[in-house]
């Protein structure tokens, strides 16, 4: 063994040492595109819900497959799921959302599941937080998330179910759940209630794709309504779609095709009477609905 290649191991093994296995980064799995939608285009009963539901479907699938990317879409956008969801944090304080966390509960007919999701532009913050649940059968994943224009940040979440008889009313529960979150020094016995005293009534609509060559994307369409309030309009309205691969194996024609119809669902003139002019978020339509909840 020559002294060059006798140093190039001895680096090696220098480096395997200082940053091991665990350490690594993790690939991204999935990318996802959001566009907020004016909730009064959806405003109405299920049925007329539905049908405006389709009516976008319509316009968005001729627009894919005559006037921007010419690719073939499959399926049509149709009701999946009807659940509550909910986010929880210390109303005064905020601590999870101020250390860039959200904790949420999703119930669906008689599931219950929590997701703890970290959220940040620098991409590798967020692949090195420890995310693991507690919960047997917990399922993690490590996402980029892009907003209008194109905006890039990185989400790296958990979900696992809970019981049905589960309290989440102390800090001590989520970092019950997610242990990782000790490392955040969070006073465990602060109180955790539902942010802005909120529920929503959540509608998903899925099914539809487009083929964007090696990879398809698929669509969801998300309208909220509070729980408590009894109207036909909802609170936000949200199209997205997006492709996964473990290996983060996005080909060329994939991201380029998925960011020219990004670009062409904000500015060409079939979404002027759907896309949203001023509108949050989900996450921080929950946070702002009660203004005063974080102060």
């Amino acid at each position: 063994m020559n002294g060059t290649t006798l140093k190039q191991l001895i680096i090696s093994t220098a480096l395997c040492i200082a940053h091991p296995l665990w350490a690594a980064d993790v690939d991204v799995g999935s990318r996802e595109y959001k566009i907020l939608l004016d909730p009064s285009a959806f405003t109405g009963n299920a049925t007329t819900r539905a049908t405006k539901v389709n009516d976008y479907w319509n316009d968005l699938k001729n627009v894919i497959e005559n006037d921007s990317i010419e690719r073939n879409t499959s399926g049509n956008l149709s009701l999946e799921k009807t659940r509550t969801v909910a986010f929880f944090d210390v109303q005064g304080s905020c601590d999870l959302y101020n250390n860039n966390y959200t904790f949420r509960e999703r119930v669906e007919n008689t599931d219950r599941e929590v997701t703890l999701k970290f959220r940040s532009a620098d991409r590798f913050i967020a692949s090195k937080k420890d995310m693991d649940g507690t919960e047997s059968g917990w399922e993690s994943k490590f996402e980029e998330d892009l907003a209008t224009p194109f905006v890039s940040k990185y989400s790296y979440s958990t979900k696992q179910e809970i019981g049905s008889s589960k309290n989440l009313n102390k800090l001590d529960d989520p970092i019950g759940l997610y242990l990782g979150l000790e490392d955040e020094n969070l006073d465990d016995t602060l109180d955790i209630e539902k942010v802005s005293g909120l529920t929503v009534n959540e509608y998903v609509y899925r099914n539809a794709s487009v083929d964007l060559g090696a990879l398809d994307a698929e669509f969801s369409l998300t309208l909220w309504y509070n729980e408590t309030v009894t109207t036909t309009l909802p609170i936000v309205a949200e199209i997205s779609y997006k492709y996964e691969d473990t290996n983060e194996g996005f080909s060329n024609n994939v991201v380029t095709r998925a960011k020219e119809l990004f670009t062409a669902m904000q500015t060409h003139s079939s979404f002027n009477n759907w896309n949203a002019q001023n509108s949050l978020t989900k996450t921080a339509t929950i946070y702002q609905y009660n203004s005063n909840f974080c102060n």
